[in-house]
């Protein structure tokens, strides 16, 4: 058996074959089997340069694909200086060559051709291959969950009476003063580079930001400006957020994205929880590991899903779905820069970045 580990680009396989083999390895129906979404992500992002670079096992002999690992170029900036950083997704080697080593060579080839990688949703069986590989863990990315409704969210939450005594509490925090805005290129770039002075980071430039939010083949973003008007216009900060519809039974705004300058951001937890009241959403969530970012939701009222057992909501929409912790997991490798990217208070990832709002086959079909 001659295996080549290359990407699918440079190899004699094609998006239709990488398809192929997620919808025939994969538990579940995935996403990447859907040829907008694959080529959406794996394609059309700014630095894939119209390539797929998605990375396999080949086995030459009898022209089969052994194992992929979905990738995304993209670039990371650390400590101010940019870096060639990709995002992984989605690793799955296939029966018949469990247990060769393939994985740890698809790993491997990754880190010899990038310089920061970070990865999400690590399973029990790919986690030790990770860790050999020089990776750090992180078990639970940190997830904040904001109460505005409780109502209609019963039936789906596990609380304690400490949760709703606290969701009462909460609803008189004093909030704070805003100005928001669509938001204008020339602001979100201003938040984006207030972001980089302070946080290790995925590039949110305006290339990536269209690739993300303007181009997604099947969800709509909202984007703003938002600024702190006591602290004048250079206390702004870029938000980004998605309207979950779809669910029956309540409804979700989930935040995507919250940088820039550290005075707007109550001011932009303020404007999102008053737009959620003002368009009847019943709840607000957020996945972010900088607790740069995150201190602000702690002191606004929010459940830490991680630390606040009294309350509990689901992780999965398309079907709901409770998981213990209901978030995900966390891998990241840089090199000799480790030590770095381990500094959780500046590592900024949020459902944005790799595969956390990848829509399931449910969503698309529903759609």
């Amino acid at each position: 058996m001659a295996i080549k580990i290359d990407f699918v680009s440079r190899l004699p396989v094609d998006g239709e074959d990488t398809r192929r083999f997620y919808a025939e390895n994969w538990k579940r129906k995935i996403a990447l089997s859907d040829k907008k979404f694959y080529e959406w992500q794996f394609v059309e992002a700014p630095n894939n340069e119209n390539k797929d670079h998605c990375v396999i096992a080949y086995d030459d002999q009898n022209g089969s694909i052994l194992g992929i690992m979905g990738l995304n170029k993209r670039d990371f900036i650390l400590n101010k200086e940019t870096f060639r950083g990709a995002e992984l997704t989605t690793w799955i080697v296939s029966d018949k060559a469990a247990g060769s080593g393939i994985g740890a060579r698809i790993i491997e080839f990754i880190k010899d051709n990038f310089e920061i990688l970070i990865g999400m949703g690590i399973s029990d069986a790919a986690l030790p291959i990770y860790m050999r590989s020089g990776f750090r863990y992180l078990r639970s990315i940190p997830r904040f969950v904001k109460v505005i409704n409780f109502e209609p969210l019963k039936a789906h939450s596990v609380y304690s009476k400490l949760a709703v005594n606290l969701i009462d509490n909460w609803k008189l925090k004093p909030k704070n003063n805003f100005v928001a805005k669509e938001s204008v290129l020339d602001d979100a770039d201003d938040a984006f580079l207030l972001a980089k002075e302070g946080l290790n980071l995925f590039s949110r430039d305006k290339v990536h930001r269209n690739w993300r939010y303007d181009s997604h083949p099947y969800f709509e973003y909202r984007q703003y400006s938002v600024e702190n008007p006591e602290k004048g216009s250079s206390a702004k900060c870029f938000l980004a957020f998605r309207e979950e519809k779809a669910v029956s039974d309540f409804k979700i705004l989930h935040v995507m994205d919250l940088f820039g300058c550290d005075d707007a951001v109550p001011s932009a937890l303020s404007f999102i929880e008053s737009y959620a009241r003002d368009h009847d959403f019943d709840v607000i969530d957020f996945y972010c590991t900088a607790s740069r970012i995150y201190r602000f939701m702690l002191a606004g009222g929010w459940f830490s899903i991680n630390d606040d057992l009294c309350f509990q909501f689901p992780h999965l929409f398309h079907p709901i779905e409770m998981r213990s912790p209901p978030t995900t997991s966390l891998v990241y490798w840089a090199g000799n820069n480790i030590s770095e990217m381990a500094d959780l208070s500046r590592l900024y990832v949020t459902k944005q970045d790799a595969d956390l709002d990848r829509p399931t086959m449910h969503a698309i079909e529903i759609m």
